[in-house]
């Protein structure tokens, strides 16, 4: 049977997942909140202003077979580790090592083009260009949200915490009191009502972001 008939699964959102699609959601959500806030008659004008006719040219890493095979299986040993919960250890990743799999690794297709992620001290941000859709009333399908969002990333009683820092959309920042508000929500909560999400959330130990790296800690039940 075809793989048009059968799609395939997408993985669980892994953390470097859950920080892109969070981005796309937060700038998706501006565009509502924006329309509905200033009523219908601004729409097209905050459409045009917040969204672009074309996406951004993000950027991507290159990295030769062997560097990326490396990379893969350490990420696949840490799997295995996270899914067996017999002993704990850690997976650290760099900017360089995100983008490497967004760019290279065919698991992570539906982000390539689309996500460009740094690490600054103990901060992510990362550079997006996401095709968007029609939402309600507003006609925006065709038009793209190109923007950049940093984020404040812990792992807190269980509960994976990401808070807007920063946001820039078309290269224009938020008004301070909207940016205000959203820095106040944890944006990974509505990921964290998928089950399957949710389950993968309580493998972890600890999730922190510390000196350019993002380092990942799997619990030990055993």
């Amino acid at each position: 049977m075809s793989n048009e008939q059968n799609p395939p699964k997408k993985r669980g959102c892994f953390f470097y997942g859950c920080i892109s699609l969070v981005i796309v959601s937060v700038l998706g959500v501006l565009v509502a909140y924006l329309g509905f806030r200033y009523v219908m008659k601004t729409a097209d004008r905050l459409i045009a202003e917040y969204t672009d006719t074309k996406p951004a040219l993000i950027e991507s890493v290159e990295v030769s077979p062997e560097q990326l095979n490396a990379l893969q299986k350490r990420v696949a040993a840490f799997k295995a580790v996270l899914d067996a919960q017999k002993v704990s250890q850690e997976l650290a990743l760099s900017a360089e090592d995100l983008n490497a799999l967004i760019s290279s690794d065919p698991s992570f297709r539906e982000l390539q083009d689309k996500l460009f992620v740094n690490i600054e001290d103990d901060g992510i941000n990362g550079n997006v260009s996401s095709a968007l859709e029609n939402l309600g009333p507003f006609k925006i399908k065709g038009r793209y949200l190109n923007g950049m969002a940093a984020f404040k990333v812990s792992l807190e009683s269980g509960t994976l915490v990401v808070l807007l820092d920063e946001l820039e959309v078309k290269g224009k920042s938020l008004p301070p009191q909207l940016l205000a508000q959203f820095r106040k929500q944890n944006l990974a909560q509505d990921a964290q009502s998928n089950t399957n999400t949710a389950q993968v959330i309580q493998k972890f130990e600890s999730i922190r972001v510390k000196d350019g790296t993002v380092i990942l800690k799997n619990k030990a039940t055993f």
